[in-house]
């Protein structure tokens, strides 16, 4: 040992004061094999500053080769398939430099076999990290029966497959280094929101729900087609189009899963990617079981946009058809008569019959009109959508508190005029917003419908 201290300290004092020592690659395995992590550095303070100002995952060497193992675990299960892995993956990390960093993922055959390459800077994304595991994943299956050409993974099935798992258990998949220290102990907190509709939390979250989040998007957006998720444009694979398509990947995935016969058509059509130069026909091949063509896909998925949005996606009201509609929904026609003379049709806003009618009176027309908002969300223009909403909310919160009664709003310390001028002004604020939001009558229409004679 002695002997061994000597020669280091002579070779560290032969090294000139000038020259960078570069220091030797750090690598873990992960418990399977399969998973080769590469660094050259820890995560250093530049980098747990960016994540944690960013709100990105800091990749750990140690614990991102666990993480891996487990999205491979749980991507597997979705698939039903065993874990026969062939080919490794190396993951290879690097300092972050921005927090909209790309990641990179390539396949390459060496002594025979298909090995993944992945490039990921040591601050990401949750989702861009979790896809970018499921694409490495995907392209290892895929490739196995490959011969001289690596295969295309389709974009739908990764972020499909990607935000599925994230749904399933971000706290499962997802290992990241202790932030904050108590009483001289590293701590990791962890959310537990079992809700449909759990709230933003910047540490990860157990979801009830794998479609929560898709729920949420797909809620005021209409999903893309099976044509948009098969030729994604970069608009739609951006930052700003990102959550709409993958929320959209997800559903389609999702669906197809819990289809008689979803999971082995999955893997059909992983061992039949190397076949076909288009993955669409390998698609077409594989899911044949379920649908005869293109145009039965179509059908199907219009129909799981209707069951999981519970809108008629598939007779959806124009821009002017909606705002004729809505305008509909809030005019309340009535016959007024003076003295002798013949009754007159006129009509009265909501805010006239919420001013000066009875409360029984309030309640049984107020509950029809949410009837009917609710009914027409179903057929409105996507655009429309959050006033609508908005018109539940305020109509909804009013008729609970008009139900109860003088002497119960007394004892909870709610001022029944109160709540009655506050309903009166969000509604007269959303009257604006209903006008504004109508489309202009073109020109040329105007012209015909005044030229008409009586």
């Amino acid at each position: 040992m002695a002997a061994a201290l000597a020669i280091l300290n002579t070779a560290s004092a032969q090294v000139p004061a000038n020259v960078t020592v570069v220091s030797a690659p750090k690598v873990v395995a992960s418990s399977s094999g399969q998973f080769i992590v590469n660094t050259r550095n820890s995560l250093s303070p530049r980098t747990l500053e960016i994540a944690a100002q960013a709100d990105l995952l800091a990749l750990d060497p140690a614990l991102l080769a666990v993480s891996c193992d487990r999205i491979k675990a749980e991507l597997l299960r979705q698939l039903n398939m065993p874990d026969a892995w062939r080919g490794r993956i190396f993951v290879s990390l690097h300092p972050v430099q921005a927090i909209d960093e790309k990641t990179t993922v390539v396949s390459e055959k060496f002594a025979g076999r298909w090995q993944c390459i992945v490039d990921l800077p040591d601050a990401v994304d949750r989702n861009r990290f979790v896809e970018t595991i499921v694409r490495a994943t995907l392209l290892e299956i895929a490739n196995r029966s490959a011969r001289t050409q690596g295969t295309e993974i389709p974009e739908w099935l990764v972020r499909g497959f990607g935000r599925q798992l994230l749904g399933i258990s971000e706290v499962k998949l997802i290992l990241q280094p202790p932030r904050k220290f108590e009483n001289g102990v590293t701590v990791t907190r962890t959310t537990l929101d079992f809700s449909d509709t759990p709230r933003a939390s910047r540490v990860p979250t157990q979801k009830l729900n794998p479609l929560t989040q898709a729920a949420s998007v797909l809620r005021t957006n209409e999903p893309l087609s099976f044509d948009q998720l098969s030729w994604p444009t970069e608009e739609q694979l951006s930052e700003t189009g990102t959550d709409l398509y993958s929320s959209s990947a997800q559903l389609f995935v999702s669906r197809l899963l819990h289809e008689k016969g979803g999971q082995e058509c999955f893997r059909a059509l992983l061992a039949e990617l190397p076949e076909y130069l288009n993955w669409q026909l390998a698609f077409e091949h594989a899911f044949q079981p379920l649908f005869k063509d293109s145009l039965d896909v179509e059908k199907w998925w219009a129909l799981q946009i209707t069951d999981f949005s519970g809108r008629d996606l598939l007779h959806l009201l124009t821009p002017q058809e909606s705002a004729t509609q809505l305008d509909a929904v809030f005019q309340f026609p009535i016959h007024v008569q003076i003295g002798m003379s013949a009754p007159m049709r006129t009509g009265i806003s909501l805010q006239t019959i919420i001013r000066g009618w009875s409360r029984t009176q309030q309640l049984q027309i107020l509950k029809s009109k949410i009837w009917e908002l609710g009914a027409l969300r179903m057929r409105i223009s996507p655009d429309y959508i959050p006033l609508v909403d908005q018109y539940l909310a305020v109509l909804q919160e009013y008729c609970t508190k008009r139900g109860k009664s003088v002497r119960i709003l007394a004892a909870l310390g709610l001022d029944s005029d109160k709540f009655v001028d506050e309903a009166l002004m969000q509604l007269d604020r959303l009257d604006v917003q209903r006008v504004k939001m109508r489309p202009e009558v073109p020109t040329a229409v105007v012209s015909a419908a005044s030229s008409v004679e009586p």
